[in-house]
Formats: structure tokens, sequence, C-alpha cells
């Protein structure tokens, strides 16, 4: 389905539509927005990956940033930690603008774009992805699904059974997203060994970094280090190779975080100000993931739950919209429609209650 008919942008178009947003930014002016991109792409997506989803079109990333600049006043991680540490007010309708893992088109797609519109982006970078050392595992198992000559495999994971249907792409696509959740589900160590495993059952070799296709290739450090020079982009941390950190035990987790600080501060010069905790979800991070981001001299972190930032919220759970889809998505999404119109839906069943 195209992203355009999609029901979450047909919603949200109603919404922008009909004046809501417009009100919804009024009256949350002073509630920040963090927007997630991860890569974006050219044309209609690469046949060769089978989960397109982390890979948002070009032009709609252009029409959310021209969307943004005209209404909006996007802001770096920088202010945002700044004001809090402060208590300092930021401009009305802030909106910050990241991106996860470290793709090239962040750099050949995304920061062209941002030089137009003359915006700020935060690139929260996988640093053993960027050595050319690490390809992220999800990564290795959307290849290793579609590159497989066999049309069916039994997988025993976790207790049960998947029958894992590879005949067309379409049910390749569905075996990896019955796939995903299970490999989420184990520790750090188990995961990587069931990858091996996956990948020697489906006849198919780790591929090189070198091999990967377009839209999946990391950026070099140069790259990022060109982008930190223009000022339109500052480097926060992501993990060295990408675990689930509430899979991981102590020393793995604070030998992740402690690593990729160090290789920003060597590569670019500058310690990061910020990292973003690998999936995000709550069940992805511990209280001591967020005491061992903070000891490695981090001043925030972003989560991947849904939310607007207030001064009630936490700088080391900082909640974090994903990707939009449409800049209708978008727009209603960073004005805060979506959670106006969920507060009157609870109003009226609490009124309706009360009758």
């Amino acid at each position: 389905m195209s992203p355009a008919f999609h029901p979450r942008s047909i919603k949200a178009a109603a919404l922008v539509g009909s004046g809501l947003a417009s009100f919804a930014r009024t009256r949350r002016a002073d509630e920040v927005s963090i927007l997630t991109f991860h890569g974006l792409s050219e044309g209609d997506g690469d046949p060769a990956i089978l989960d397109w989803a982390l890979h948002l079109p070009v032009e709609v990333f252009r029409s959310i940033c021209c969307m943004l600049a005209k209404d909006y006043r996007v802001i770096s991680m920088a202010d945002l930690i700044e004001a809090r540490g402060r208590g300092t007010t930021l401009p009305a309708n802030s909106v910050v603008i990241t991106f996860d893992d470290g793709y090239a088109s962040n750099y050949e797609l995304a920061y062209p774009i941002l030089k137009e519109f003359d915006l700020h982006a935060t690139l929260f970078v996988t640093t053993g992805f960027l050595d050319g050392d690490d390809m992220l595992w999800f990564q290795r198992v959307d290849l290793a699904l579609g590159r497989t000559r066999k049309e069916l495999l039994d997988w025993k994971i976790n207790g049960k059974t998947l029958r894992l249907y590879l005949g067309t792409r379409e049910l390749r696509q569905q075996s990896l997203m019955r796939l995903m959740p299970e490999l989420k589900e184990l520790t750090n160590t188990d995961l990587l060994a069931e990858v091996d495993r996956l990948e020697e059952a489906l006849g198919v070799g780790e591929p090189e970094i070198r091999d990967l296709p377009k839209s999946l290739r990391p950026l070099t450090w140069e790259m990022a280090f060109d982008m930190t020079l223009s000022g339109h982009v500052d480097i926060g941390g992501h993990t060295h190779t990408h675990p689930i950190l509430s899979r991981c035990n102590t020393m793995t987790m604070r030998a992740e975080i402690a690593a990729c600080r160090e290789r920003i501060l060597a590569e670019i010069g500058e310690l990061p100000l910020a990292f973003s905790y690998p999936n995000g979800g709550m069940e992805d991070f511990t209280r001591e993931t967020l005491l061992l981001v903070r000891e490695a001299g981090f001043r925030a972190a972003c989560t991947t739950v849904s939310g607007r930032v207030n001064e009630d919220v936490s700088m080391f759970q900082l909640p974090r919209y994903g990707s939009p889809e449409s800049v209708w998505e978008a727009e209603a999404t960073v004005s805060g429609a979506f959670e106006t119109l969920k507060d009157w839906r609870q109003n009226c069943v609490r009124a309706m209650s009360m009758i």
C-alpha cells in the first residue's frame, strides 16, 4: 500500500484538513516533538531488501522538511539539552530531527535537504557499522531470507517451530516479520549465534559490507565529519554493534556504550551529547542501562516510545515519534493533533459515563 493511502496517512490528512492540526499546534506550542528517521531511498525500493520500511522515499522527507521549515522551529538536541539544563524556554513548536543507525543515505540524500532548508539533525550512529567491521544483525537476517534458494524452512526458536515460507518475495517478507520478534527475545549472545545458524541453514554466507545493497550501506566517518563541520548535523551514539541493551549483561552494556562514545570522539573530535537505545522500547533498556549511559558522559538519551517532550519527561527517556510516512502524518504528529483527538475522545467517554 502506498504511504499516501495508508490508513494513518488518511487519518492524518483529515486532521490537517479539518484545522485540528492548526488548533493543536497553538494549544501544545510549548511541547517539543522528536522525529525518528533511519535511511532514505530513491524510487520505490530495492528488490534485494525485504524490509523497506526503514528507508523513507526522499521526496517525502523533502516535503516534511519544507513543512517544518515553514511552520515549526527545528532545533538541535544540544538546544534541547541546554534549555532543560538551564530551565529556559525553547521556541514555540520546537521539533528535533533524528536519524538512527548511520546509513550513507543520511549524507547522500538527507544532508542536501537539511542544508537547503537550513535545518539541523542528530545522527545516532552505530560505530562498528561505520567502521566497516560489523553489519547490523537485522540486515543479515533480511538478506539471508532474501537471498536463499530455499522455499521453505521450519525454524525452531523460543520453544516453538516457525514455518517460514520463502517461495515468493511477499512470503519472504511475511516470514521476516514473524521471525524478527522472536529473535529480539533472545539474549544478545544467543541472537548472534542464531543469526549465524540461520545463514547456514539457508545456505547463504554473511555478506561483506561492500556487498550490501546501496540503501543499506553505512556512512563513512569522512561523511559524518563533513556534516558536522557544516553545523547542520551532530553525531550521537547508538552503541557499537546495535544490540538490544536489555538483552546484554552489564559488562557488554558498558562496553557497547563506552566503545561507541570513544569512537565518535576519535573520529569527530567531540564528545557526543546524546544517545539513542537500539530498538528503543521500554523493554529494550533497564534502569542500569540509563545509569551506564549517564556514567559514559551522555547528557540525554532517546527511546522510540511515542510521545511529546515536556518538563516532566526524563532526559534519559526522551520519547520520539516513528518515521512519518507522509507530510500529513508528519504535521499531525508534530502539531499534537493525534494526542488532541485522543484527549477529546477520552473526555467524551468520561462525559457519557456520567450521564
